[in-house]
């Protein structure tokens, strides 16, 4: 599948991966709808967009109210929906649960992390399908594979995107609709600036790029893959979790009881 002339609809498109991804499908010729919450961060993605015809609504897609008004723009303005990329997210305060407004935190970001995509699925899918073959990409995370330690809400909304993602695309490829889901890992971005890793010599290099994920979701929309990690090699982080359960459980008990003894919790 070629990216030019193909009306692609990316979320959390205000910035980092979001932002990258929507210039970069523009600068291969797509026509790009950025959907986020910061009106002026959408105006200012546009004038970055190479080509015409580009547009943007300001949504949050955790209502779906907002999101109906999206597909009602989509199809006025454009009349199909080649690609959606759901990369609309939050990464949290990681409040340890047990905390009074840990609760909340989960309900939060199940709504955006997880239910922002299944409205934007669900709301766009007869434009999907009648410009089938077209595509969705979920951004996950390897947090969707991985447990993050004192990060148990985000990580429940990202193991979430991933079974789901999974689960649709063998649901919807006899409708042409390709579901793939990109699992990045450690990637500096505003959410997580991962300003620690940055700044150490050695760590500094298991951190993967806004570029990087943008390649691979431009990948998955052509070669119509079902899902990459980013960087590639993070792949093998989750192979003592399938092969040797014992030892990963082992090591994630230590990596939890430091975490909570840093943050108090122990």
């Amino acid at each position: 599948m070629q990216l030019s002339g193909k009306v692609c609809v990316v979320t959390g498109a205000s910035s980092g991966i979001g932002r990258r991804t929507a210039i970069d499908l523009a600068a291969e010729g797509a026509i790009v709808c950025a959907v986020a919450r910061r009106r002026e961060r959408l105006e200012s993605l546009l004038d970055e967009c190479h080509g015409s015809g580009h547009s943007y609504l300001v949504t949050d897609v955790s209502r779906r109210g907002q999101v109906k008004a999206l597909a009602v723009h989509v199809d006025r303005t454009y009349g199909r929906c080649d690609v959606l990329v759901n990369n609309a997210g939050s990464s949290g305060e990681h409040i340890p649960f047990g905390d009074p407004s840990a609760v909340a935190e989960v309900e939060s970001l199940m709504a955006t992390n997880f239910l922002g995509a299944v409205y934007c699925t669900a709301e766009l899918l007869p434009l999907l399908a009648r410009s089938a073959p077209s595509n969705v990409v979920n951004v996950g995370s390897v947090a969707g594979r991985i447990p993050m330690s004192g990060a148990s809400a985000y990580s429940a909304s990202k193991f979430a995107i991933v079974g789901w993602s999974e689960a649709l695309h063998y649901e919807l490829a006899g409708r042409g609709i390709c579901v793939s889901t990109i699992e990045p890992g450690l990637i500096p971005t505003e959410g997580f600036p991962q300003s620690d890793l940055k700044n150490d010599p050695l760590l500094r290099h298991v951190l993967g790029s806004e570029e990087q994920v943008s390649e691979a979701i431009r990948k998955a929309i052509t070669a119509r893959k079902i899902g990459r990690t980013v960087p590639r090699w993070y792949y093998m982080v989750q192979l003592p979790r399938l092969l040797t359960p014992p030892i990963y459980r082992f090591a994630l008990r230590k990596v939890t009881a430091k975490y909570g003894r840093q943050r108090g919790l122990s």
